[in-house]
């Protein structure tokens, strides 16, 4: 969000499909998910939640 992009995860798809499209020549290689990536429209999406602080559930030993 900081770069004024959209993310999140998209479901309901057809891993098998999306396998055969873009992974046809690497077998070893499965889709496990697939996200999406854009710019939304300001008037649709909704704030931010607040985050709590990194200290709070975190330390650096």
């Amino acid at each position: 969000r900081m770069l004024g992009l959209d993310t999140g995860p998209m479901s309901g798809f057809d891993a098998d499909k999306v396998d055969a499209a873009f992974f046809a020549d690497t077998p070893a290689v499965h889709t496990n998910f697939i996200a999406t990536l854009g710019y939304g429209d300001p008037a649709t999406i909704f704030a931010r939640s607040p985050r709590p602080d990194f200290a709070k559930f975190n330390s650096i030993a």
